[in-house]
């Protein structure tokens, strides 16, 4: 009897080399899918067998793109062990079971070396410390002033109210939804706004990789690490982060800028950027059509703030210089406040103006729960 190992190997060498620009995405995703699903192999030995047939492919996928596609077969249609035969099922029912690696398992971070990171500013860094720095005040920013300093006039944007749904609204043809109660979120990357096969899922969909119009955008996503200390790692570590939102609960995303010319060059600067799993950031969201959430909209009765808006995002971590502050945005908004009110002005443009106050009113609750987190990290 073969071995289910070789006739495995022996299968996908007949399905021949896939072929860029011919449909060589979807027939290397047919190929992990009969190892993974058809054979029901592990991930271990499905990868390899994988690598493998890879070598005889003009235009080689790099070993993350493998795995990637080891697992979207995992995660896709089709029944598993349908290339099974009698034999092989009596040999995979009396090997070990083996588990598959879970990618959306959250990878420790290194306390010591998150402080490292962040270099000092973990003390500091905070809503007021970030608005004083931004751009653009942040309490200023609608959703759709947002996406219009990030997105260019032709390009379309999916809103998000349903996580899981292929989106409520096409920004800027469509009036994107402000509240829900899990919140709001958009896609980073501008797309097309039409409905594509995706092989990956064997479902048509506009949010996939295949509607993308341009792969301009990476989120960076912690809802593990102290606050602050990844607020501070951002800061000095990343390079071109155009903003800061919180969820509305526990996690804090960043949009970092990336403009690459294809997915494959988006995928490197992937690579380069993992190494910041070390400071909290959760692996499991690098992908490139991730949802992240909207700022200045409403999850339930809590707001998902923007902490920090600069859409030119410069090409390099803050220097010193570029730390000063560019504003005082306590004193600003209450200085506002009291002369409109001074002045006579109607109450309702007083009020307006007070909003701005209210928005950073309840910072110290934030820093002082930020700063108990960490203390009490350091201390288990």
């Amino acid at each position: 009897m073969i071995p289910l190992i070789e006739r495995a190997r022996r299968y996908v060498a007949k399905a021949g080399p896939a072929i860029s620009g011919a449909g060589g995405h979807t027939h290397t995703l047919l190929v992990a899918k009969a190892l993974v699903k058809g054979f029901a192999l592990p991930h271990a030995e499905a990868l390899a067998l994988l690598e493998e047939w890879n070598q005889g492919n003009a235009e080689k996928w790099t070993l993350h793109e493998l795995e990637h596609k080891i697992r979207s077969a995992a995660n896709g249609p089709g029944v598993d062990g349908y290339l099974l035969n009698t034999q092989d099922e009596r040999v995979v029912s009396d090997r070990p079971p083996m588990s598959r690696p879970d990618v959306r398992k959250r990878r420790e971070f290194d306390l010591a070396a998150l402080e490292a990171q962040s270099a000092g500013l973990g003390d500091v860094a905070d809503l007021v410390w970030l608005a004083n720095r931004s751009e653009i005040d942040p309490a200023t920013v609608t959703a759709e002033g947002f996406l219009r300093r990030l997105y260019m006039p032709d390009e379309r944007v999916i809103v998000f109210s349903e996580y899981k749904s292929q989106g409520q609204a096409l920004w800027p043809t469509e009036k994107i939804p402000t509240a829900g109660p899990e919140g709001i979120w958009f896609l980073a990357q501008p797309v097309d706004g039409k409905r594509h096969p995706n092989p990956r899922v064997g479902k048509m969909s506009r949010r996939s990789e295949e509607s993308v119009t341009a792969w301009r955008w990476m989120v960076l996503e912690s809802d593990s690490a102290p606050l602050r200390l990844w607020l501070g790692a951002l800061v000095r570590v990343v390079t071109r982060v155009a903003a800061i939102t919180t969820s509305g609960g526990r996690s804090v995303h960043a949009l970092v800028r990336v403009d690459a010319r294809t997915k494959r060059e988006w995928d490197d600067v992937k690579r380069r950027l993992e190494n910041l799993a070390v400071v909290g950031a959760d692996p499991g969201a690098l992908s490139a059509v991730r949802l992240t959430r909207l700022p200045a909209c409403m999850r339930g009765d809590r707001e998902q703030k923007l902490l920090y808006f600069s859409p030119s995002a410069a090409s390099r971590p803050m220097t010193v210089a570029e730390m000063l502050p560019r504003r005082d945005v306590l004193r600003l908004w209450r200085e506002r406040t009291v002369a409109l009110a001074a002045a006579g002005y109607p109450e309702d443009e007083v009020q307006a103006c007070a909003k701005g106050c209210r928005f950073y009113a309840k910072y110290d609750n934030w820093l002082k729960s930020a700063a108990e987190e960490l203390e009490g990290i350091k201390k288990s």
